[in-house]
């Protein structure tokens, strides 16, 4: 199952960022922030389990970064039928997952022609113990905007290659950042994510 939605995903990011002419349809802009040498795009993406697409560009970057958040139960879950109008998804026999894991996180680099590679694909847990809908929602979102809006502080260094723009985002740690805004998000300084790693560092 993680193969079948690396090549879906890869397929959709090969469509994001082709050349404006070439593209059928682009993809709805949600949101944008700004700092003073990145942006951050938020990004629509209407497909099974996917919850927030980020974006994030400067003129400094060899390449964007592309931040996605998936909701596991419906990534790993099959067309089951409809009922009154509405269609419904169930998890099939084959796409067993371990219930302790909620989500999964990637970060991807994009090229402008269309080409990537994930820097890490890992699937988490970022709902705890808790009982309340509404933060089961809420917190996991809040926090992978939280993360992909982090490169918005880092400033670019013109005359010190260390501390150029793309060279500073290739040593953010992405899961502690994770860790450190869903901590905050479920209000517990001692949630573990429980991260598996699906697929890291592929260049």
């Amino acid at each position: 199952m993680a193969a079948t939605w690396l090549t879906k995903l890869q397929r959709w990011i090969k469509q994001l960022f082709k050349p404006k002419k070439k593209r059928r349809s682009s993809p709805k802009i949600i949101k944008r922030w700004y700092g003073k040498d990145c942006a951050v795009l938020r990004i629509e993406r209407t497909t099974p389990g996917g919850l927030s697409t980020y974006r994030i560009t400067s003129i400094y970057g060899e390449c964007d970064f592309l931040v996605t958040l998936d909701y596991l139960p419906d990534l790993l879950a099959e067309m089951a039928g409809e009922f009154n109008g509405t269609s419904f998804r169930l998890r099939s026999h084959d796409n067993q997952y371990n219930s302790a894991l909620t989500h999964r996180f990637a970060v991807w680099r994009v090229w402008r022609n269309g080409g990537s590679a994930p820097i890490g694909v890992w699937d988490v847990d970022l709902e705890g113990f808790t009982q309340s809908f509404a933060l089961r929602q809420l917190a996991p979102r809040r926090a992978v905007a939280g993360v992909a809006l982090a490169p918005l502080s880092l400033i670019h260094v013109q005359k010190n290659p260390k501390l150029s723009w793309q060279n500073q985002m290739e040593y953010v740690d992405w899961l502690l950042l994770l860790e450190q805004r869903i901590r905050g998000e479920l209000s517990n300084p001692h949630h573990n994510l429980k991260a598996i790693n699906i697929l890291q560092n592929s260049e």
